[in-house]
């Protein structure tokens, strides 16, 4: 978690110096996008990935073995898998 805040904190940073530049130079505005994109993947990440979801029913779910303290909840999770299309989905290891 703090690597995450600490990488987010250096690219909004570097997204900041970067329209900075664009106001000097227009030419610098692949660097605005680029950054745009790192900043919006760290956001994403942590909501689509990171987060604790329903358990899933039917089709190719299985539970796996791997098990976690979730760093926001405190909450013990586990991971389920779905062979079918790679998706993996984190529960809460009360509602297993």
């Amino acid at each position: 978690m703090i690597l995450r805040t600490f990488v987010l904190v250096a690219a909004l940073l570097a997204l900041t110096a970067a329209l900075i530049g664009v106001w000097v130079d227009a030419a610098t505005w692949p660097m605005v996008l680029a950054l745009g994109l790192l900043v919006a993947g760290i956001l994403f990440e942590r909501a689509r990935y990171g987060a604790i979801q329903a358990k899933p029913t039917g089709g190719a779910w299985r539970e796996t073995s791997e098990r976690f303290i979730d760093d926001e909840s405190g909450r013990p999770v586990v991971v389920w898998y779905n062979e079918v299309t790679g998706e993996r989905r984190y529960v809460d290891l009360g509602e297993v």
